[in-house]
């Protein structure tokens, strides 16, 4: 069941949602006529509060609308979702996410104008519900009711998972790790926070968002600008390494642009939700009479979201040089370098002081001055063997990792258990092994400094537990000229703890702990917010009742997710929100027409001057 849901949000992420989501924000923006860009003065003055008029119908205002929907986007995507991206798309990932972000702007600016427009408004409690199943139903007609339902399920659904026991999870997984705190007392003290929150309603969150969302942005940004200053000289080379490997892909895994483009379109739109429909339903409750102004607000989440928080997180990574080959950590002493070595080396091999320069200002694959080097014809007899224990007092290995630079030639590696049996072998100029026990992550190039990961099967790393590993190295061809450097065993970081390595290299030891209490803030401003994204859903279905029913549901499942695995329900989790994309991206179309009218009219009184500021 559980490899079943993993391939199927593999399916639903991959292609139709990253398509869907991609092309109806690039039609929403030619439409509009680019109307995230040219509105965003006008949003930062609704912002301010000028235009807020309290005897608007609605519950809170636009900066507390804005800041109950970021407290839903800025979680784990920030931190742990750039940081997969990066890990497996490449630093060029981050390209594309700006432009889903640029796009994804104009989508909810479409989407959170619909939600404001056709809102519930409980006339004798001045309670406000809204969100897709409100305008599918209202603005399509009773026809398309089922749709409605359809994606009010999905939300229910969806809240649980990724929004709520990931959530708790992972924060519950870093507060233990780094400060023993038990994750069944972390997981209680999320319940209470979130239950005192939760029962206050709408206006709760929003003003617990719109003080908790400012001020973890700002020490968040705040703390990778301070390392982005402290090497401002690297910028530019991080927004070059950026731009040039958009177009390449030769840091993605696999190497193909296809891989950083699927990628970065992938995790932008699982970080800002543009195009899900959950935004919606927390800008519907906003207090305004004009729903494009709401909808001009809402642009500017994907901007805070992904453009800005995204690339905060990405800077800081990129300029640790943690991509590619080289996002893996090496395991504590287990490196092999060639610094004073004494031992003999066969014919053709030499020990050497003087080799090519690393060309790469954020990538260092040199260990020290001295490299091996071969410069000879390839001959069988002529291999240089290593052995390399893999596993530490802290993890077993994940895999080995050496740095090379090829001038000529090839040569075969031939990894070689404690027995003198093969258990793999492959060319170094290649991305294939020949029986298939270990994956190669191949980032050398020619004439160039590079590195090449190789990662264990799980039945080979269950195998070795304890053991060391052989790797040989045998010429290839009728002239070889290859430097070797740098032999160690890896361990795979991504998610979170990528992150944190990326800090902790400039600010070590306390990079953790700021990573750690990010995930904490983050993680619970994604669930509180969500929880009113599920119980408007299920007051949508089954009224006052359902919504007691799923707030109790969803306050146990942030103690469940604190102390289970939850891999299974996630996976789920995330397939449901992947398909609320498709009933709410139909509806955006067929109602975009709308919308474009109300924006012209909007527009127009607003020049003409007859809206005017209220403060």
């Amino acid at each position: 069941m559980e490899e079943f849901f993993a391939k199927f949000v593999g399916m639903v992420w991959y292609y139709p949602v990253v398509l869907l989501c991609l092309l109806s924000g690039i039609f929403f923006t030619i439409r509009l006529s680019f109307v995230q860009i040219k509105s965003i003065p006008h949003a930062f003055s609704l912002l301010r509060g000028k235009y807020d008029n309290p005897k608007e119908k609605g519950e809170i205002t636009h900066f507390q609308a804005l800041s109950a929907a970021l407290s839903a986007t800025i979680g784990l995507g920030n931190i742990a979702g750039v940081a997969i991206a990066i890990a497996m798309g490449g630093p060029g990932s981050m390209f594309w996410m700006w432009i889903v972000g640029l796009f994804g702007m104009a989508t909810k600016f479409v989407e959170c104008t619909l939600g404001t427009k056709y809102r519930d408004i409980d006339e004798e409690t001045g309670e406000v519900h809204g969100g897709p199943m409100y305008y599918i139903e209202k603005g399509l007609g009773k026809s398309f009711k089922p749709m409605a339902i359809t994606f009010a399920v999905l939300t229910m659904l969806g809240g649980f998972g990724g929004a709520n026991m990931f959530q708790s999870n992972q924060a519950a997984s870093a507060l233990y790790e780094f400060f023993h705190i038990e994750k069944y007392i972390t997981g209680l003290g999320l319940f209470i926070l979130a239950a005192f929150v939760l029962l206050g309603g709408i206006k709760r969150i929003g003003q617990v968002a719109s003080k908790l969302v400012p001020i973890m942005c700002a020490i968040y940004i705040s703390g990778a600008l301070f390392i982005t200053f402290i090497n401002i000289h690297l910028f530019p080379t991080v927004i070059s390494t950026i731009l040039i490997d958009a177009f390449t892909g030769t840091a993605a895994t696999g190497g193909a642009v296809g891989t950083v483009v699927i990628w970065g379109v992938r995790r932008a739109i699982f970080s800002n939700e543009a195009g899900i429909g959950s935004a919606p339903i927390a800008h519907a409750a906003v207090k305004t009479d004009y729903p494009v102004r709401e909808g001009i607000v809402a642009s500017l989440g994907p901007l805070i979201d992904t453009i800005i928080v995204c690339t905060a997180t990405a800077s800081v990574i990129i300029l640790s040089g943690f991509y590619g080959t080289e996002r893996y950590q090496p395991l504590t002493d287990q490196t092999i370098s060639f610094e004073h070595r004494l031992k003999a080396l066969p014919y053709g091999w030499e020990q050497v002081t003087l080799s090519p320069d690393n060309d790469e200002k954020l990538r260092i694959y040199k260990n020290g001055q001295q490299t091996l080097s071969y410069k000879k014809s390839g001959a069988h007899n002529r291999y240089i063997s290593e052995e390399i224990h893999v596993e530490s007092t802290e993890r077993s290995a994940d895999g080995i990792r050496f740095s090379a630079y090829l001038e000529k030639g090839d040569m075969l590696a031939k990894i070689i258990n404690q027995n003198d049996m093969v258990i793999d072998e492959f060319f170094l100029s290649q991305r294939d092994s020949k029986n298939n026990m270990v994956t190669i992550e191949n980032g050398l190039i020619e004439g160039g400094w590079g590195s090449l990961a190789i990662l264990f099967s799980d039945d080979l790393k269950s195998s070795l537990s304890g053991k060391n590993l052989r790797i040989e190295f045998i010429p290839v061809g009728e002239q070889v000229s290859i430097y070797l450097d740098r032999i160690q065993a890896i361990k795979n970081f991504t998610g979170v703890a990528l992150t944190q390595a990326a800090f902790d290299k400039f600010l070590p030891d306390f990079g953790s702990i700021f990573i750690t209490i990010a995930v904490l803030f983050f993680a619970f401003s994604t669930l509180i917010t969500w929880s009113y994204y599920g119980t408007t859903a299920s007051f949508y279905l089954f009224g006052k009742k359902g919504k007691k029913v799923y707030t109790v549901l969803f306050l146990a499942m942030i103690l469940f997710g604190s102390v289970q695995s939850v891999d299974l329900v996630v996976n789920f989790s995330d397939a449901m929100l992947g398909l609320m994309v498709i009933p709410n991206a139909i509806a955006m179309i067929l109602l975009s027409k709308k919308v474009k009218l109300w924006s012209i009219d909007y527009f127009k009184k607003l020049k003409s001057g007859e809206i005017k500021p209220y403060k």
